[in-house]
């Protein structure tokens, strides 16, 4: 049932959000950055709090004050998410080969989920201070 719900959250986040698409993070790929508005935001920040929320259930984990999921298919991916401070949520997705992301949320009340397909696909992010919100989907090839 958590992928039906999963799948069914990110696509309302993606339909609900500004669409910015930067200079390719890698030779050969595509970096889709959705900046929310303040209804928006507020919408993003929830489905990544009922995504941690399904991750934590699914594991059995313990409610922390801070909540980092890091999900790598694939080979040779890494990944690092920092977190200081409170309340942050923090999701890195990777699927396939040679991704690279670092995630540091500093302050409260902010969430970020990064979704990285196929390969080659890089991206460093800081939060810093309250209520940051963002939601990024990188595909490379």
């Amino acid at each position: 049932m958590a992928r039906p719900v999963t799948r069914a959250i990110l696509a309302v986040l993606l339909g609900l959000c500004t669409l910015e698409v930067p200079t390719p993070a890698s030779a050969g790929g595509v970096t889709l950055m959705l900046t929310p508005n303040s209804g928006s935001a507020d919408l993003i920040q929830q489905g990544l709090r009922i995504y941690s929320a399904i991750e934590e259930q699914k594991n059995k984990k313990k409610k922390r004050k801070n909540h980092a999921h890091v999900d790598q298919k694939g080979r040779d991916n890494a990944a690092a998410l920092s977190q200081k401070g409170r309340d942050n949520h923090g999701l890195i997705v990777q699927r396939g080969r040679d991704h690279r992301a670092t995630v540091v949320q500093e302050g409260e009340d902010s969430a970020f989920g990064l979704f990285q397909f196929g390969r080659n696909s890089s991206l460093d992010v800081v939060q810093d201070g309250r209520g940051q919100v963002g939601l990024v989907v990188q595909g490379g090839w």
